[in-house]
């Protein structure tokens, strides 16, 4: 809370800042716009009909079917020489052009000359004492929005206040990295990838945040701004894409099909807008603004939903992304030209960005916590057990079942515990080899490993000792194999089958070199598993959409293939079935 306090403070000392200055003896007698669709020069300009403005912010919106004109009549009503600053309060626009009768400024992010210290567009104004002059601009936007709000300040005091919002944005930027670099350093930790796609998002999030504060223009080369003006869509695309994938991730979404098929089809719909939208030739932002503007209020949704399932590590991550919802609202609000509010606060989505990223951050640190008091709980539940098993034996015959229970779930955990050494040996080996084939060969002896212990595992964290629930067993396990070979899989698991611990090992052990071989030889992107029951039969059905393979010409004698043949046919008595046709598909019967 000490943090946000803090951060509240800059935010409002941040805000003090944004006042203008000005000097009633030079002041901008009259303003007025023409809108230019023809494309004319300052010549034809001069003989349009301009009409005044008495609004101090002018938006447009996405538009670049036009061109804006201004009129600016600058008085100066003292005896002497006054020099002022022109300012345009949007570092986005691309060129802005003035006509001083025959002289001719550029200024704007396409034309950011090497003196130019400020993050907006300026010109330096000089008016002769007792003289009224006449300035034509000339302003061009074509990929954000065509909005300005002008003003005409003393020199020392805009740098002053341009330096204080540069500080700022070096200030928040900093947090933001800080934020980042710690989220880095738990996810080497932890090896949560969720840690891994937050970093993204951020990234990307302040990649796209610089530029629209104006510091990227300002301080980056000018090929480099160039680019980055043409790519509006795809960093604001990649912002959502790296939204979703950490949001998926973090918030465990699998778990809820239909949420996590939007989430799909929203990631899906951005890439076309990427591919098709996105070019000069056929440039429609508002598609990908609308699309982010549904994105934040589903993410909210989706987080509300998963906190009041169960899910209490999405508590900060709520809160977080309710700071960021208000400025990503504000500003595509004022994108489209809506409600302009940004320009008077530009910065403000780079302080709600900061802000977001800082819950974000508790949200995992919560989330270590939480799991670690689920730990401390365990613990403490198997030092209570330890400690009753000394009284157990003078109790009455009837409580015996319960030390036994007790007596068979550490033995469980001692079987997990034996494999999981087993496994850190393994490990330990296969880092000291160079071999690519025999790592492989290590990789699938640790996975043959990891499919026994997991069933383990499950009896031990259950309290049903005496049957594997094997929905949990197959979902644990195909997600194990897909970190082990960083693919993405989408796994289709359908069963509610309890069996007991030995059949369950075989079960796994199958299973794990079924799909194993798909992952590692086929090009698949989803993996169907069934295993039903009736009565002592149990039909197990793995298939994967992936090409397939010609039979005769694939060596079907593989230390998996064998394995899983014996334990079929030899070991269980059962029958294999398959169709490698187009596709890899197995058909188990088995006998329990």
């Amino acid at each position: 809370m000490k943090i946000i306090r803090k951060i509240l403070i800059i935010f409002i000392i941040f805000l003090s800042t944004s006042c203008l200055y000005a000097n009633s003896s030079l002041s901008i007698n009259k303003a007025s716009i023409f809108i230019d669709k023809l494309d004319l020069n300052v010549n034809q300009i001069k003989s349009q009909e301009f009409k005044q403005f008495f609004n101090k912010h002018q938006n447009f919106g996405f538009n670049n079917k036009i061109t804006i004109w201004l009129k600016i009549e600058i008085k100066n009503t003292s005896n002497i020489k006054i020099k002022k600053i022109l300012d345009f309060n949007n570092p986005l626009l691309e060129e802005i052009i003035l006509y001083d009768n025959s002289k001719v400024y550029k200024s704007g992010m396409l034309n950011i000359n090497l003196g130019r210290t400020t993050i907006n567009p300026i010109f330096d104004i000089e008016v002769p004492a007792k003289t009224n002059k006449i300035y034509y601009v000339k302003i061009n936007n074509t990929t954000t929005a065509l909005q300005f709000s002008m003003s005409l300040d003393d020199k020392n005091s805009f740098l002053k206040n341009d330096l204080k919002k540069q500080f700022f944005i070096i200030l928040f930027i900093g947090i933001i990295l800080a934020f980042l670099t710690y989220a880095i350093v738990l996810y080497f930790y932890a090896k949560d990838r969720s840690y891994l796609l937050y970093s993204l998002y951020i990234m990307f999030l302040v990649f796209q945040q610089l530029t629209y504060v104006g510091f990227l223009p300002l301080y980056m080369p000018m090929w480099f701004t160039q680019i980055d003006n043409l790519i509006v869509v795809p960093k604001v695309g990649l912002v959502i894409i790296t939204g979703i994938l950490f949001a998926r991730s973090f918030l465990k979404t699998k778990k809820y099909k239909k949420i996590d098929n939007i989430y799909k089809f929203i990631t899906y719909f951005i890439i076309l807008q990427i591919i098709f939208v996105s070019s000069p030739y056929f440039y429609i932002p508002e598609i990908t603004v609308l699309t982010g503007l549904f994105f934040i209020f589903f993410n909210l949704y989706t987080a509300i939903y998963v906190y009041k399932n169960g899910n209490k590590q999405a508590r900060f991550f709520i809160v977080g992304w309710c700071f960021l919802i208000v400025g990503f609202f504000l500003s595509i609000i004022d994108a489209l030209g809506i409600y302009s509010v940004m320009y008077n606060f530009p910065s403000l989505v780079l302080i709600l960005t900061a802000i977001e990223a800082l819950f974000l951050l508790l949200a995992f640190v919560d989330k270590l916590n939480i799991l670690q008091k689920e730990k401390d709980i365990i613990d403490n539940k198997f030092l209570n057990e330890l400690h009753q098993r000394n009284t157990i034996v003078e109790k009455e015959v009837e409580n015996r079942t319960l030390m036994l229970k007790n007596l068979y779930k550490e033995l469980q955990h001692r079987v997990k515990n034996n494999l999981q050494i087993m496994l850190s040996i393994i490990r330990l080996q296969s880092n000291k080899i160079d071999n690519e084939d025999a790592k492989e060969q290590f990789l699938k002896l640790e996975n043959r490993i990891k499919s026994i212990a997991k069933t383990h595992e499950i009896l031990y964290l259950n309290d049903d000792l005496e049957k594997v629930d094997m929905y949990e067993y197959i979902y644990s396990l195909s997600e194990d194999i897909e970190m082990s070979y960083l693919k993405d899989i989408e796994f289709d698991i359908d069963t509610k089958v309890s069996i007991p611990l030995k059949d369950a090992v075989y079960i796994g052990i199958i299973i794990n070199e079924l799909i194993t071989n798909s992952m590692k030889y086929s090009n698949c992107t989803k993996i169907s598993i069934y295993l039903k029951q009736n009565e002592n039969n149990l039909h197990l059905y793995i298939s994967d959409n992936g090409e397939g393979y010609d039979e005769s010409k694939v060596n079907n004698k593989t230390l998996g293939l064998k394995l899983v043949e014996n334990l079929v046919c030899s070991q269980l008595k059962g029958t294999i079935s398959k169709n490698t046709k187009n596709k890899c598909e197995y058909n188990i019967r088995l006998k329990l």
